[in-house]
């Protein structure tokens, strides 16, 4: 038994002394060494060349590279903040040394900008100057810090050619209704316009463009898209009034006020010719054609006028909420056709769901006179709701005079868009009514005499 219980504890000890033995390492794999770099692909690229991308990189076919240059390479692709990732794998051919052919994975940033340069040099002499300048140079670029910065500093140093202490800011902009746009500004506040002088204008007169440009050009601050917004919005409707659906501006300058911090932006204006009204199209559900046609207040072969085009359009918006089209919208577009001196007018309606009314919400009334308004309200459960009609029946109320003592009553409605059913609000205020109020003032005035009034 003691022999055996030798060879128990023995076996025992020999297990604790094998289990904290340090296990086997497994060998290393080792790193192929330096040799010539045969070949770079990329792939994923849409945005920019193959041979742009390698440039960047720093890597050059022939040289002598190793893993890590290659990781370098990758990371440095990376922080140009044009990529949303960039992978690698590498392959090696047999030699002394081994040649590396080499793989980047690229995945681009999806979102990129227009950029744009206001106050700074010539925009395109800038863009040529950043071409040599900048790696991965495009003319759309992503809104990152780091690709900002790279763009910033490359134009800083076009500037300094000219003004040593240059600085530049660049930013996303969105003064341009139509798209967010990269702008690269100096990094100083913009002037403001103080004055807006105009020329080369026949067909309107020099007093009506200026109280119309004016009233939104003084004091904004100047930049090329507000200004030519401005423009647009503020000239370009006075003339189209007249049927100058063509008028330009072909030279636009600005320079410092002589009186004052603020510039003075010169406009030379062509008029163009005169158009006439062409065709009227509809586009979409919501309106009878023949009924709306035989409303236009103009016709083909009239002078174009862009106000009376408008507010036809407004007119049937009112018409399709008048009948429950609550969410009712029309759009309208010209296209002008220069060979016959004609605007073709297309309307695009957008009608969405009817709204009916469903419940009337009384507020204000006791319980005696509430029944009475309730019986007199026209409109009912499950028809088309008027979004006039509750105004209208408040003034008829009045009119009438039912109650002695109304002072106030005014209306309003909630509007559910998911059952597209609506609940009318009326509320009525206690309190002298507007004839007593008028009765009370000319008995007043009476008893004042003339000679005190």
């Amino acid at each position: 038994m003691r022999i055996l219980a030798r060879s128990a504890l023995s076996a025992s000890l020999a297990l604790a002394l094998f289990a904290q033995a340090p296990a086997p390492k497994t060998p290393a794999k080792r790193e192929p060494p330096p040799g010539p770099l045969n070949a770079v692909h990329i792939v994923g690229n849409t945005n920019y060349t193959a041979d742009a991308v390698i440039a960047a990189s720093g890597l050059k076919i022939g040289q002598r590279v190793s893993p890590a240059q290659i990781e370098q390479a990758q990371k440095k692709l990376q922080s140009l903040e044009v990529f949303n990732r960039v992978d690698f794998q590498y392959r090696t051919t047999p030699g002394n040394p081994p040649q590396y052919d080499v793989t980047y994975q690229v995945e681009e940033n999806p979102q990129l900008f227009p950029m744009r340069f206001e106050r700074l040099g010539d925009p395109e002499a800038i863009r040529s100057y950043l071409k040599e300048h900048v790696d991965l140079y495009a003319d759309r670029i992503p809104g990152t810090e780091g690709t900002l910065q790279r763009y910033k500093a490359a134009v800083e140093a076009f500037e300094a050619q000219t003004d040593p202490k240059a600085r530049v800011r660049a930013a996303i902009s969105n003064d341009d209704p139509k798209e967010l746009t990269v702008l690269f500004t100096p990094n100083v506040p913009a002037p403001t316009i103080s004055q807006v002088e105009v020329s080369g204008n026949e067909a309107i007169d020099t007093g009506t463009i200026l109280r119309a440009v004016n009233e939104v050009a003084i004091g904004v601050p100047l930049s090329e898209m507000r200004l030519k917004m401005i423009l647009d919005g503020a000239i370009k409707p006075v003339y189209a009034a007249q049927g100058y659906a063509a008028v330009s501006f072909p030279k636009v300058e600005v320079e410092p006020s002589k009186t004052n911090s603020g510039v003075v932006v010169k406009v030379q204006i062509k008029d163009g010719p005169q158009f006439k009204f062409g065709n009227v199209r509809f586009h979409g559900k919501g309106l009878e054609e023949d009924e709306v046609r035989s409303a236009i207040t103009f016709k083909p072969g009239q002078m174009f006028n862009s106000e009376q085009m408008d507010n036809f359009r407004l007119d049937l918006i009112h018409k399709m909420k008048r009948r429950g089209l609550l969410d009712a919208n029309i759009t309208n577009e010209t296209q002008v056709d220069d060979s016959k001196k004609v605007v073709n007018v297309i309307y695009n309606v957008m009608a969405g769901e009817p709204y009916t009314f469903a419940k009337l919400d009384i507020q204000g009334l006791d319980i005696t006179s509430q029944p009475v308004i309730e019986k007199l309200w026209g409109e009912k459960p499950g028809h088309a709701f008027n979004p006039e009609y509750p105004d209208f029946f408040l003034k008829k109320v009045q009119e009438q005079g039912l109650f002695d003592n109304l002072a106030d009553a005014h209306s309003d409605y909630t509007a559910d868009t998911s059952s597209h059913t609506v609940t009318v609000h009326l509320y009525f205020k206690g309190g002298k009514s507007k004839q007593d109020k008028e009765r009370e003032r000319k008995q007043k005035e009476q008893q004042q005499g003339p000679w005190l009034r």
